[in-house]
């Protein structure tokens, strides 16, 4: 890895010096998959060495003792990608989902040269996962009361020649009225006058 990381180096200095920006970019794509691979031989060493320890304290404790509390200390995932999970309720319940963020990531990362602990890179999962699946996003839009029914006035006000008048809101209005903190039935007030 050491020898492709120098040639891509040598490559973008090259590129510099001459002034072609697209050797340019094309070097710089190149040091971006070499760090990511990196990367990923690092973790599944790691990975590796971890399972290979475990192994061999399981063959070297007896059958009939009590297991250790002792656990060996597993790579932490980025604090980051836990917060993102944890408010995308659907990240491993939905299975196909789940499938295309892993897509997605893959595409940002090799493809894309995103960094994956930056906020671009999260911010353009969420709208790519949301420009794929845009039916799983709208069911919390609709929930926003619907149209509703409030009455023009109160009862103390309305003559007996007119009988209940009633306003029907729209969501826009709806919205509005709860972002001000107006009661529906104030709020229909103006909106029928």
């Amino acid at each position: 890895m050491q020898s492709q990381t120098d040639a891509a180096k040598r490559a973008y200095k090259e590129a510099y010096e001459s002034g072609d920006t697209d050797r340019m970019l094309e070097a710089q794509q190149a040091l971006s998959n070499i760090a990511v691979e990196t990367q990923r031989y690092n973790t599944a060493k790691a990975r590796a060495e971890q399972q290979a320890k475990v192994q061999v304290q399981r063959q070297e404790q007896p059958v009939q003792q009590q297991p250790v509390q002792q656990q060996q200390p597993q790579p932490q995932p980025d604090p980051r990608a836990q917060s993102w999970a944890e408010k995308n309720d659907w990240f491993g319940q939905d299975k196909v989902m789940t499938a295309s963020a892993f897509a997605i990531h893959q595409q940002l990362v090799d493809e894309e040269g995103f960094d994956p602990q930056s906020d671009e890179y999260y911010t353009e999962v969420d709208k790519r996962i949301r420009s794929e699946f845009p039916h799983k996003f709208q069911t919390a839009k609709k929930s926003g009361g619907g149209s509703q029914v409030a009455s023009a006035g109160n009862s103390a006000s309305r003559s007996n020649k007119q009988g209940r008048r009633s306003v029907k809101l729209t969501h826009s209005q709806v919205a509005i009225a709860k972002k001000l903190g107006v009661p529906l039935e104030e709020y229909a007030k103006y909106v029928k006058e």
